[in-house]
């Protein structure tokens, strides 16, 4: 009989389950959608119980199937910063990689630590939200009632796998660009450097572990309440940017990931990380490999904002699949207007940055506006790849994947703006990525 894994997806605006078998093939399916919250174009939250909610309904919608299922393996969204208390629970809602509340903090890390020795130890730059470090000082700084009751930091797999198990994990791919983890030696040690010239105590920070190791088995009540085995193992998880080029088979030091999703993100695989201001660096999965991170905070998420703008008169299918493939078969080769795209700011500069359009005139359509958005987009995505190409030799082929990357036309503008690559759309997910760690799991169970 096929050994079972529950692979569990913490997206930043959707929630997947599935079950697989020890050969990655999907038996079952959950998915629910549900909304961040934003403030002010600043805040960017999400109340963590709402994961742990999905958890439980999804479970309860597998039934017996999830009585032969081995280990449970998380992707989550990252960082999804949690403030715990010494029970698990949330002090506060979860804070967001589009946060955009911490620049003050941000820089003053930067001052504080320099920048040299953050890129040459951490490998990346504090920035506001996609940087825990700045993320626990506003914290620390603005409600200090929730810092001195916090008993763990952690990110969304920190918060569920202490739900299923009572202990305190985090791996590598997830804490790599906090700007606390030892990324270039990832050795599983934080910097105690760094915490202890920002006055932080590593006692509120969890346990270090791989993504593939188990950090132990499902409490005996939280089993009877989800249905799965108290026998069943629980894996720390990682990042599902990460765990998407798990899934994708990116290993060689100069191979490409394109993630076209809520944001979109162009990866790069490293067999020697060398920090940039301009990009992140995340731990891979596989020893000895890091990832770069170059995140265009709203990809998809700006094609939402300019449907709900200009085209609200548009269902969801006539604007995707209707039209924005017309408009680029009309426009792919006239001149259009320029377009920064900062709609939630940028995850590389301590500023908050906004987006904005150029060269408009009274001729400007709403079609060129849409090109505009697109050529945006793709351009300033390109500009990583001419980033670290004196740092590897890149791969000619880009591995492309997610929801928005399969709108018709759109490789007519990744050719033109992009560039000279051959672009292969594969199905593969996070989600899939997570089961790639079970599946690694029962190999090294057999070794």
């Amino acid at each position: 009989m096929s050994r079972k894994i529950l692979s569990i997806d913490v997206g930043t605006t959707s929630f997947k389950m599935g079950i697989f078998d020890e050969f990655l093939t999907v038996e079952k399916i959950y998915q629910q959608n549900y909304e961040v919250n934003i403030f002010n174009g600043e805040k960017a939250e999400i109340d963590p119980e709402i994961w742990w909610q999905q958890l439980v309904t999804g479970c309860k919608s597998f039934g017996s199937e999830l009585a032969e299922v081995e280990v449970v393996a998380f992707s989550v969204t990252t960082p999804g910063l949690v403030a715990m208390d010494k029970n698990g629970d949330a002090l506060a809602r979860a804070i967001l990689f589009l946060d955009q509340r911490s620049h003050k903090q941000a820089s003053s890390i930067r001052n504080k630590i320099g920048e040299e020795r953050l890129l040459e130890k951490a490998c990346n730059l504090p920035v506001s939200g996609g940087s825990s470090l700045s993320s626990i000082l506003w914290i620390k700084e603005n409600i200090p009632e929730v810092y001195e009751k916090t008993n763990k930091f952690g990110h969304t797999n920190t918060f569920l796998i202490h739900k299923l198990t009572k202990k305190w994990a985090i791996d590598p791919s997830t804490t790599s660009i906090t700007g606390l983890y030892n990324t270039k030696e990832n050795n599983l040690t934080w910097n105690a450097e760094f915490l202890n010239e920002l006055s932080l105590s590593e006692d509120k920070l969890p346990d270090l572990y791989q993504s593939y190791q188990e950090v132990g088995k499902i409490t005996p009540e939280v089993a009877g309440l989800l249905g799965l085995p108290s026998s069943c193992a629980v894996l720390c998880g990682g990042n599902d940017a990460v765990l998407s080029a798990f899934s994708a088979g990116i290993k060689k030091p100069g191979d490409i990931l394109f993630i076209s999703g809520t944001c979109d993100i162009m990866m790069v695989c490293l067999d020697n990380p060398k920090g940039s201001a301009e990009y992140n660096i995340r731990s891979h999965i596989l020893p000895g490999l890091w990832m770069t991170l170059f995140v265009l905070n709203t990809g998809g998420k700006s094609l939402e904002w300019f449907h709900s703008v200009f085209c609200s008169e548009m269902t969801a299918d006539q604007f995707y699949n209707d039209y924005i493939p017309t408009v680029i078969d009309k426009k792919i080769e006239e001149e259009v207007p320029s377009y920064i795209p900062f709609l939630q700011g940028s995850r590389y500069s301590v500023e908050l940055l906004k987006a904005g359009f150029s060269g408009i005139d009274v001729n400007t359509t709403r079609d060129d506006f849409l090109m505009a958005l697109l050529k945006g987009n793709n351009l300033y995505l390109a500009s990583h790849l001419l980033e670290v190409s004196p740092v590897v030799k890149l791969s000619r082929k880009i591995k492309l994947t997610g929801g928005a990357g399969n709108i018709r036309n759109l490789d007519k503008v990744k050719r033109k703006w992009i560039g000279d690559y051959q672009f292969e759309y594969i199905e593969q997910s996070s989600l899939q990525g997570a089961a790639k760690l079970g599946k690694l799991y029962f190999e090294n169970l057999n070794t």
